[in-house]
């Protein structure tokens, strides 16, 4: 997988003559994941609206529901859930068929005719995933944010503009920036491990269902790992 990514930052420099496919896997990546990023985004922020409001009402700290969700949220479960979903839904697609191509010996016939299956392959879906991902996951959190609002005004009491007021005092920059640089980073995971389970697919089609289940387990694990390191020693 490494030697996978340092080929495609290799050909980097081929972005503006692969827009097409690029811009196909932005759509996949991007604007066919919205509506359940949307679902998702919004019952996230319900449900933790919900359960810490209830524990902070029975202190008389529920006024402050508006900054914990904010920033768990956009420190962690946005970036972190906008990811399993891209994983789930666009990762195992791309191993699915790039695997499907490998047993065919599609990717063969690419390296016959002179085209790099990397760049063919590789590069469209890594440039898509690090672009997307990051609008994907402020678009999950504002949909949970709007989520948890609607819950605090509703079921704590809490008026909405009190919601929001807290919210913003505080939430900082710095927790933007970690958000936008998780989802770079899983976005490099998820492009990568996918490709790379894609291009290693053999046995035919059993090799494509092992293939997928591989891709999902080891992306989601890279993002946890992932997560966890970058929390550490930057957020």
């Amino acid at each position: 997988m490494a030697l996978l990514l340092a080929e495609i930052l290799r050909n980097i420099r081929h972005v503006s003559a692969d827009r097409r496919r690029i811009l196909r896997q932005m759509l996949e990546v991007g604007w066919n994941t919205l509506p359940l990023a949307s679902m998702i985004g919004f019952f996230t922020g319900m449900i933790t609206s919900l359960q810490t409001g209830m524990e902070l009402k029975t202190l008389g700290l529920h006024h402050q529901i508006g900054s914990i969700v904010g920033i768990s949220l956009a420190r962690e479960m946005g970036p972190v859930f906008a990811a399993l979903i891209v994983a789930a839904r666009v990762g195992a697609a791309w191993t699915a068929e790039i695997g499907t191509m490998s047993v065919s010996e599609e990717v063969d016939a690419l390296r016959s005719l002179g085209i790099r299956p990397v760049r063919f392959l590789g590069l469209p879906r890594f440039v898509a995933s690090i672009i997307m991902l990051p609008i994907l996951t402020v678009y999950a959190i504002m949909v949970g944010i709007w989520g948890g609002a609607m819950v605090s005004a509703n079921y704590l009491g809490v008026p909405s503009r009190i919601y929001y007021r807290r919210m913003w005092d505080s939430l900082e920059l710095a927790d933007i920036r970690l958000c936008l640089l998780k989802a770079f980073f899983f976005g490099v995971i998820i492009s990568i491990v996918s490709t790379w389970c894609g291009l290693a697919t053999t046995n035919g089609a059993e090799g494509v269902g092992r293939s997928t289940t591989r891709s999902v387990v080891i992306t989601l694990s890279l993002i946890l790992v992932a997560d966890y390191f970058i929390t550490r020693f930057i957020g």
